[in-house]
Protein backbone atom coordinates (compact mmCIF):
# COMPACT_ATOMS: atom_id res chain seq x y z
CA UNK A 1 0.00 0.00 0.00
CA UNK A 2 2.93 2.20 1.17
CA UNK A 3 4.54 2.12 -2.45
CA UNK A 4 1.59 2.21 -4.57
CA UNK A 5 0.74 5.60 -2.62
CA UNK A 6 4.51 6.28 -3.15
CA UNK A 7 4.01 5.62 -6.69
CA UNK A 8 0.61 7.44 -7.10
CA UNK A 9 2.62 10.84 -5.36
CA UNK A 10 5.60 10.78 -7.93
CA UNK A 11 3.19 10.55 -11.36
CA UNK A 12 1.41 13.28 -9.77
CA UNK A 13 4.41 15.63 -8.72
CA UNK A 14 6.52 14.63 -11.05
CA UNK A 15 4.96 13.45 -14.59
CA UNK A 16 1.86 14.98 -13.98
CA UNK A 17 3.48 18.60 -14.32
CA UNK A 18 5.64 17.44 -17.42
CA UNK A 19 3.11 16.59 -19.38
CA UNK A 20 1.29 20.03 -19.71
CA UNK A 21 4.50 22.50 -19.30
CA UNK A 22 5.24 25.17 -21.83
CA UNK A 23 7.45 25.33 -23.75
CA UNK A 24 9.45 28.01 -26.21
CA UNK A 25 8.14 28.21 -29.62
CA UNK A 26 8.87 30.59 -32.42
CA UNK A 27 5.95 31.48 -34.59
CA UNK A 28 6.49 33.44 -37.81
CA UNK A 29 3.98 36.11 -38.78
CA UNK A 30 3.96 38.00 -42.01
CA UNK A 31 1.74 40.43 -44.04
CA UNK A 32 1.89 42.83 -47.27
CA UNK A 33 1.78 46.21 -47.19
CA UNK A 34 0.96 47.54 -50.88
CA UNK A 35 1.06 50.90 -52.06
CA UNK A 36 -0.42 53.86 -50.48
CA UNK A 37 1.34 56.60 -51.71
CA UNK A 38 -0.94 59.07 -54.05
CA UNK A 39 1.53 59.51 -57.04
CA UNK A 40 0.83 57.09 -59.80
CA UNK A 41 3.19 53.63 -58.76
CA UNK A 42 5.99 51.93 -60.88
CA UNK A 43 5.28 48.99 -61.78
CA UNK A 44 8.21 48.11 -59.23
CA UNK A 45 6.40 50.13 -56.73
CA UNK A 46 3.42 47.76 -57.37
CA UNK A 47 5.13 44.33 -57.47
CA UNK A 48 7.26 45.65 -54.17
CA UNK A 49 3.67 46.21 -52.36
CA UNK A 50 2.66 42.61 -53.42
CA UNK A 51 5.72 41.08 -51.35
CA UNK A 52 5.20 38.68 -48.34
CA UNK A 53 7.13 40.97 -45.65
CA UNK A 54 7.87 40.09 -41.73
CA UNK A 55 5.17 41.29 -39.46
CA UNK A 56 7.57 43.59 -37.73
CA UNK A 57 6.99 44.69 -33.95
CA UNK A 58 3.74 44.24 -33.53
CA UNK A 59 1.35 42.73 -31.41
CA UNK A 60 -1.09 39.88 -32.13
CA UNK A 61 -3.90 38.34 -29.94
CA UNK A 62 -3.41 34.39 -29.35
CA UNK A 63 -6.71 32.20 -28.73
CA UNK A 64 -6.88 29.00 -27.39
CA UNK A 65 -9.42 26.35 -28.15
CA UNK A 66 -10.06 26.49 -24.98
CA UNK A 67 -10.81 29.96 -25.21
CA UNK A 68 -7.93 31.99 -22.97
CA UNK A 69 -6.42 35.16 -24.43
CA UNK A 70 -2.93 36.04 -24.12
CA UNK A 71 -0.89 38.58 -26.57
CA UNK A 72 2.36 38.64 -28.25
CA UNK A 73 4.23 41.24 -29.66
CA UNK A 74 6.62 39.95 -32.76
CA UNK A 75 10.36 40.80 -33.17
CA UNK A 76 12.14 42.38 -35.59
CA UNK A 77 12.50 39.72 -37.89
CA UNK A 78 8.15 38.83 -37.45
CA UNK A 79 8.83 36.12 -35.33
CA UNK A 80 6.44 35.46 -32.10
CA UNK A 81 8.89 33.90 -29.29
CA UNK A 82 6.72 32.45 -26.88
CA UNK A 83 5.77 29.57 -24.09
CA UNK A 84 2.33 27.68 -25.14
CA UNK A 85 1.37 24.57 -24.18
CA UNK A 86 0.28 22.03 -26.77
CA UNK A 87 -2.68 22.61 -28.38
CA UNK A 88 -4.03 24.71 -30.65
CA UNK A 89 -4.23 28.43 -31.07
CA UNK A 90 -5.58 30.79 -33.53
CA UNK A 91 -3.78 34.28 -34.29
CA UNK A 92 -5.93 37.33 -34.87
CA UNK A 93 -4.90 41.20 -35.58
CA UNK A 94 -5.37 43.46 -32.49
CA UNK A 95 -8.22 45.00 -34.33
CA UNK A 96 -10.11 42.23 -35.18
CA UNK A 97 -10.41 40.69 -31.71
CA UNK A 98 -11.14 43.80 -29.99
CA UNK A 99 -14.01 44.53 -32.29
CA UNK A 100 -12.27 47.67 -33.84
CA UNK A 101 -11.23 49.07 -37.21
CA UNK A 102 -7.73 48.88 -38.79
CA UNK A 103 -7.40 52.58 -39.19
CA UNK A 104 -8.89 53.32 -35.61
CA UNK A 105 -11.35 55.17 -37.47
CA UNK A 106 -15.29 55.44 -36.05
CA UNK A 107 -17.25 52.69 -36.55
CA UNK A 108 -20.06 54.80 -38.26
CA UNK A 109 -17.74 55.32 -41.72
CA UNK A 110 -17.70 51.19 -41.92
CA UNK A 111 -20.48 48.66 -43.45
CA UNK A 112 -21.29 47.41 -39.65
CA UNK A 113 -22.63 43.84 -41.17
CA UNK A 114 -19.42 43.51 -43.25
CA UNK A 115 -17.33 44.34 -39.87
CA UNK A 116 -18.73 41.26 -38.10
CA UNK A 117 -17.27 38.98 -40.63
CA UNK A 118 -14.25 40.66 -40.41
CA UNK A 119 -13.97 40.67 -36.71
CA UNK A 120 -14.55 36.57 -36.77
CA UNK A 121 -11.50 35.91 -39.18
CA UNK A 122 -8.11 34.85 -37.51
CA UNK A 123 -5.27 35.13 -39.88
CA UNK A 124 -3.48 31.76 -38.90
CA UNK A 125 -3.66 28.69 -36.55
CA UNK A 126 -1.05 27.46 -35.10
CA UNK A 127 -1.16 23.95 -33.68
CA UNK A 128 1.46 22.16 -31.23
CA UNK A 129 1.61 18.83 -30.19
CA UNK A 130 4.50 17.11 -28.10
CA UNK A 131 6.91 16.96 -31.27
CA UNK A 132 5.79 19.46 -33.96
CA UNK A 133 4.23 23.13 -34.92
CA UNK A 134 2.47 23.45 -37.60
CA UNK A 135 1.21 26.89 -38.89
CA UNK A 136 -1.79 27.33 -41.14
CA UNK A 137 -2.56 30.71 -42.97
CA UNK A 138 -5.31 31.13 -44.93
CA UNK A 139 -3.87 34.39 -46.29
CA UNK A 140 -1.43 36.81 -44.78
CA UNK A 141 -2.65 39.65 -42.84
CA UNK A 142 -3.16 42.78 -44.99
CA UNK A 143 -2.15 46.27 -44.04
CA UNK A 144 -4.60 48.14 -46.52
CA UNK A 145 -4.04 51.79 -47.17
CA UNK A 146 -6.95 54.47 -45.32
CA UNK A 147 -8.81 54.31 -48.08
CA UNK A 148 -8.91 50.75 -48.38
CA UNK A 149 -9.25 49.50 -45.47
CA UNK A 150 -11.84 46.42 -45.28
CA UNK A 151 -15.71 47.17 -44.63
CA UNK A 152 -14.88 50.90 -45.14
CA UNK A 153 -18.00 52.50 -47.14
CA UNK A 154 -17.81 53.66 -50.70
CA UNK A 155 -18.67 57.38 -49.62
CA UNK A 156 -16.01 57.32 -47.43
CA UNK A 157 -13.39 55.69 -49.82
CA UNK A 158 -14.24 58.18 -52.43
CA UNK A 159 -13.35 61.67 -49.71
CA UNK A 160 -9.72 59.57 -49.23
CA UNK A 161 -8.62 57.98 -52.64
CA UNK A 162 -6.00 60.17 -53.72
CA UNK A 163 -6.17 62.14 -56.88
Amino acid sequence: MKITFQLLAFFLLVAGPACSQKKMHKIKVSCIQPYCGGARPSPEMVADGEKIRAYVEKTVILVSEKGKVDSAKTDKDGNINKKLAIGTYKLFEPWRYYKKTQSGDAIKDFDKECLKTEWKKHFMEVTITKSTLTQKSDSPIILNCSWDAPCLLESIKVQRRPE
